[in-house]
């Protein structure tokens, strides 16, 4: 069941989410209202593999894993695992073609969902913090490819 946060969590929730630790106190304000808080229950799905989810996940608390269909049917192959602190779906927020995989809580989860239509309007209305924030996450991901990297490194 998924179910958005009370108002107190979710305002924890964004005051304990590392991710906004770049920006100053007022930017991290500034960028609140444009996030919303959800909380998932182990085996909910935050989308599924051909859906039209447009929302990126930053994930506060708990585990989310993401899977994509084989060519047999009924069978998936995990393809990430992601934890506190990262973030998942961000092809939600530059694209809008299908989810290429399916996103599932392994775990209770709290997240911070960011939809594209939000994301447009921040940049809109504050383009320099909505390029900080874009910075961030493009970090968060250049730094998940490094440990990629490393991982296939280490198989060879």
């Amino acid at each position: 069941m998924i179910l958005e946060a009370p108002e107190d969590l979710c305002l924890q929730m964004k005051r304990d989410f590392r991710f906004f630790s770049f920006l100053g106190e007022e930017d991290a304000a500034r960028l609140s209202p444009y996030f919303e808080c959800r909380c998932y229950q182990q085996g909910d799905d935050l989308w599924v593999e051909g859906g039209d989810s447009q929302f990126v996940a930053f994930i506060v608390t708990g585990r989310i894993e993401t899977k994509k269909a084989t060519e047999f049917r009924g069978k998936q192959v995990v393809v990430g695992v992601y934890y506190k602190e990262s973030l998942v779906g961000i092809l939600g927020l530059l694209s809008t073609e299908s989810r290429p995989v399916t996103a599932t809580a392994l775990e209770p989860c709290h997240v911070l969902l960011l939809h594209k239509d939000r994301f447009d309007a921040l940049n809109e209305r504050f383009p320099e913090l909505g390029g900080r924030l874009m910075k961030g996450m493009l970090f968060s991901l250049s730094m998940r490819l490094r440990q990629s990297y490393e991982r296939l490194a280490a198989i060879f």
